[in-house]
């Protein structure tokens, strides 16, 4: 593959899709399907699958550069050696100028076959000179290819190798564990305050900016606010991300059961919860409002529209938010979607903690709450960063209290 784009397009589901193509516009069978599978079809958004196709494409691209057949290693007992994946991995940590130069050279130069480690470490010396992509986007592509080893490494263990072939298996995940260690390490600085959400008294200014009647709301009476303040309940309610708030349908929200389905998703779809007062807040908005959009122009079911039936865009669903703070006196600068998501992962906190000692969870479990919520994987360690209020507050106290300890006994 000499040339790869994504093409976007919106399928006959009603829901966007991006596939990854070659030069001649033909899609690829593995990257495609994988992407299917394990993103599109599990909620996650455009963007994110985008993402990863392009990632894909960087390795037919490596693959090409290197006359190997990638559809037939990923397919095959042959795979991917342990030097092809060092080699691999230094592909991917280059900007694109320097993987559109390594595949010229590859175009004029006569192919080297690589045989050593030793091989692969003088290319890897030879193109320090090559500017590469940031420590992060190289982790990334490394992390996201090694996921797409590893679901066809499974595949070949289930449909190709047989009991007695342990040894190809195991230099099969010697490969990719490998691949996988040399993505660069980017550490975990503290983010500071940004990452934390609005205290409680703030919130009822917020509240109050986008309550319909409301003197501190600026936006204009009827359809506005009332969809405004349906989409601030429903942020407040369980710290949905922008993205899959503006991919609710109607039909999305369970009004009996108090329930919303976040199906598209940058991680995983999930079922949340909405306050009876959201829930009526829906009903409410649907009857008077959405309903009387030409059923034409809401034919697509999405929930959050302009008073002309387009589906909302995430620049639209800030500016919203750009409105209400400035104005207001009181609403921080950095008031946005995702303050609301913090916030409330601050209240999930301070709920735990109020708790009395012998109903509060261990804190593996309120991880998985959090985690199974915020639609993160049981792995991740998203949770501590985004309950960094609750545990700068208990510091505090902890702190004063033995200040005030020391300054009793002087």
């Amino acid at each position: 593959m000499k040339a790869i784009r994504i093409k976007s397009f919106t399928a006959t589901d009603g829901l966007p899709m991006a596939v990854l193509v070659d030069e001649d516009g033909s899609p690829p069978f593995l990257p495609n399907v994988y992407a299917a599978v394990r993103y599109r079809n599990r909620g996650a958004a455009l963007t994110t699958t985008e993402k990863v196709l392009r990632t894909i494409g960087m390795v037919y691209m490596w693959a090409h550069s290197r006359k190997i057949d990638i559809h037939t290693a990923l397919t095959s007992e042959t795979f991917l050696s342990l030097e092809q994946c060092e080699d691999l991995a230094n592909f991917l940590r280059m900007n694109r100028a320097g993987q559109d130069a390594e595949v010229q050279r590859s175009v004029v130069a006569k192919p080297q076959k690589i045989i050593r480690l030793e091989q692969v470490r003088g290319r890897m010396t030879m193109s320090q000179a090559t500017s590469h992509a940031s420590a992060a986007e190289g982790g990334y592509r490394i992390q996201t290819i090694a996921r797409f080893l590893d679901h066809h490494h499974e595949r070949l263990c289930n449909q190709v190798l047989t009991s007695d072939q342990k040894s190809l298996k195991d230099a099969r995940e010697m490969a990719i564990q490998r691949l996988r260690s040399l993505a660069p390490k980017t550490g975990n600085p503290s983010q500071g305050d940004p990452v934390e959400g609005l205290p409680e008294d703030v919130m009822i200014n917020v509240e109050g900016a986008f309550t319909p009647g409301s003197a501190d709301n600026r936006f204009k009476e009827g359809f506005i606010q009332a969809r405004n303040f349906l989409m601030f309940r429903i942020f407040s309610d369980n710290g949905m991300r922008r993205n899959e708030l503006r991919h609710i349908r109607v039909e999305d929200v369970d009004y009996a059961r108090k329930r919303v389905q976040a199906r598209v998703s940058k991680t995983q779809a999930r079922s949340l919860v909405i306050a009876q007062k959201t829930a009526d807040l829906f009903r409410e908005f649907v009857r008077h409002y959405w309903s009387k959009i030409p059923a034409k122009k809401r034919a697509h079911g999405y929930l959050f529209i302009t008073r002309s039936g387009d589906q909302m865009s995430k620049s639209a669903i800030n500016l919203i938010f750009e409105t209400a703070r400035k104005g207001s006196g009181v609403i921080p600068d950095f008031f946005a979607p995702h303050t609301m998501r913090r916030t409330w992962n601050d209240r999930l906190s301070r709920k735990i903690d109020a708790l009395p000692p012998e109903k509060r969870m261990p804190p593996e479990e309120e991880k998985k709450i959090r985690n199974h919520n915020n639609g993160w994987s049981k792995k991740s360690e998203m949770s501590s960063r985004y309950a960094a209020r609750s545990i700068r507050e208990k510091a505090d106290r902890i702190a004063e209290e033995l200040a005030n300890e020391i300054a009793g006994k002087a």
